[in-house]
Parts: C-alpha cells; sequence; structure tokens
C-alpha cells in the first residue's frame, strides 16, 4: 500500500505523518520501521533492500521516503513493478512537481495540506488551545493570526509561550509577548501605495495571490501597518521589531495625514464588509486597490 503526504502546510502534514507512525506502532507486534531522506542520491539501493527483503517472521513493514521527487524516475519504475504485500509504503513531500508522472502516479492515495483559510486558522486555533488546556476570545484570535500568520510551526511555539504565561490568552499578553511577522512584501506594497504607483501595487497584489497566499491575512497586515503609520506620524510609541519601528517611520514621510486616515478608514470599511457577508476579501481589495488615487 501507498500513501502520499504533500502540500505547503509542513506542520499538518508533519503531524499526520507522526500519526501514522504511531498509530503503527502501537497496533503492529512486529513493525519493520525504515525511514529514508531522498535527498541523498546514494539511497536508492537502500530502498530497494527496505521493500525487497523479505522478514524472517513475516512481519510488516512500514517505509517513509521524503523527498522522493530526488530521485523521481528510478522511484517511479521502482514501484511500478512491486506488490507491496506486508509493505506499506508513504512518501512525504512539501512541493512536488505536479506535473511528473510520480505525482500523478501517487496522486490517487494522496492527502494535500494546504495552508489554512481564515476560518479555518480560526477553528485550528481555538482547538489547539482547548487541547493545550486553555482558553481565548476572537479578538485575540485575530490579533495572532494579525501578528504571526499561516505558519502552525510557529502559531504553535507561540501558543505554548503564552499558556506558560497565562491559560487566558488576551490581545494585551500578544502584545507583550509575541513579535510581529515581517513580511516584507507588504511594506513593499505599502511603498508603493505611499509613492502612489498604482501600477506596482496591482502587480505585488497578483504576485501575492499567485503564491497562495490568503486575501485576509493581506488585509489585517495591511490594517496593522497602516495603523503603525498613523502612530509613526503622530509621534506615538512603537513597540515592536527595530526593523518595523525605521520602516514605518521612513514610510510615514511618504503619506499625507488625510491620506492615511483616509486608507484606514477604507480598509476598516472592508473589514466590516467582509465580516457581515457584503463581500468577499479578493474583490474587495482589488477594488480598494484599483481605485487609489
Amino acid at each position: 500500500m501507498i500513501r502520499f503526504l504533500y502540500g505547503p502546510d509542513t506542520y499538518r502534514s508533519r503531524q499526520e505523518l507522526k500519526r501514522i507512525i504511531e498509530e503503527y506502532k502501537a497496533n503492529k507486534d512486529w513493525l519493520d520501521f525504515t525511514r529514508i531522506d531522498c535527498r541523498d542520491n546514494e539511497v536508492f539501493q537502500e530502498i530497494r533492500e527496505s521493500v525487497d527483503t523479505v522478514s524472517m517472521f513475516d512481519q510488516e513493514k512500514l517505509i517513509v521516503l521524503e523527498n522522493a521527487f530526488n530521485l523521481q524516475e528510478e522511484i517511479l519504475e521502482f514501484f511500478k513493478k512491486r506488490d507491496l504485500k506486508n509493505v506499506e509504503v508513504i512518501f512525504w513531500e512539501e512541493k512536488p512537481d505536479k506535473k511528473t508522472k510520480l505525482f500523478k502516479f501517487l496522486h490517487k492515495n494522496s492527502k494535500e495540506f494546504l495552508l489554512l483559510k481564515n476560518n479555518q486558522l480560526k477553528t485550528w486555533i481555538k482547538d489547539y488551545i482547548k487541547e493545550q488546556k486553555g482558553n481565548i476570545n476572537n479578538q485575540a484570535i485575530e490579533k495572532l493570526i494579525e501578528y504571526i500568520g499561516k505558519d502552525l510551526w510557529r502559531m504553535t511555539s507561540e501558543i505554548n509561550k503564552l499558556i506558560n504565561y497565562s491559560k487566558t490568552i488576551k490581545a494585551e499578553n500578544i502584545e507583550l509577548l509575541v513579535k510581529p511577522e515581517i513580511d516584507l512584501n507588504i511594506f513593499e506594497m505599502v511603498d508603493a501605495l505611499g509613492y502612489k504607483n498604482k501600477h506596482k501595487v496591482l502587480n505585488l497584489f497578483k504576485q501575492y495571490l499567485e503564491k497562495g497566499q490568503d486575501e485576509n491575512y493581506l488585509l489585517s497586515m495591511f490594517v496593522y501597518q497602516i495603523r503603525n503609520l498613523i502612530k509613526a506620524k503622530s509621534g506615538g510609541k512603537l513597540d515592536m521589531h527595530p526593523f518595523v519601528i525605521q520602516k514605518s517611520r521612513q514610510q510615514a514621510n511618504n503619506f499625507e495625514w488625510d491620506d492615511l486616515k483616509k486608507i484606514y478608514h477604507q480598509l476598516m470599511t472592508i473589514d466590516f464588509e467582509i465580516k457581515t457577508g457584503k463581500t468577499d476579501s479578493k474583490t474587495a481589495l482589488e477594488m480598494f486597490l484599483a481605485c487609489l488615487p
């Protein structure tokens, strides 16, 4: 039997892989377990021996192959000819080439782990915090997403830190203990906004979407950065990463005060209309950017 786990959300795919391995170990009296990283070009013989060697006790085998697309031609030809009796092979990959024959071969028994979208991410955060015997309100969840984004590796680390500080995660605790993710693409887009370079803003927005990023996260980062610019313009205290402080003060000089207030009001209106179902985030942001002066 072959299974294929892949996708950009490596935290959830790794957790699924871990669950399968632990389940096998718990339910099998005899288990021959092998894990091979195929980034090493010399491992194909090891793969062959792991699959083909007959067990003295007819025990079941579990073989995990990571980064197998590095040896895709050899692996494809090998597994097409094998009857995997008492052998389960799990392929794990972050970014497989979907145009390859190996991908098509593996895809029938596959599970893709895409980055969680806004509501999915909120649910995941609630469930994870509940598992850790903590609690959180919706405002704090929004703050976590604003500061961290979709990186579940960092999200779990920061949540664990927050729960060690207090079982109830509050927005003010997040501001105190979590450094916001620095997204250079956001800074570049805000720069283009400040210079009123509509063409560049729209191109960057298109590139952002092509990478599979979430429009709701982009909106939250726009709100976050424009809020920073308002603080910087008014001489307010900026308690954040030094790079963000420096960049925000530089960017604030590109905007008139009235322009910042107008943009912030527009973003708040977009946020409200998305949450009340009057529009979707992609359409709203496209309209917002297209209508820039």
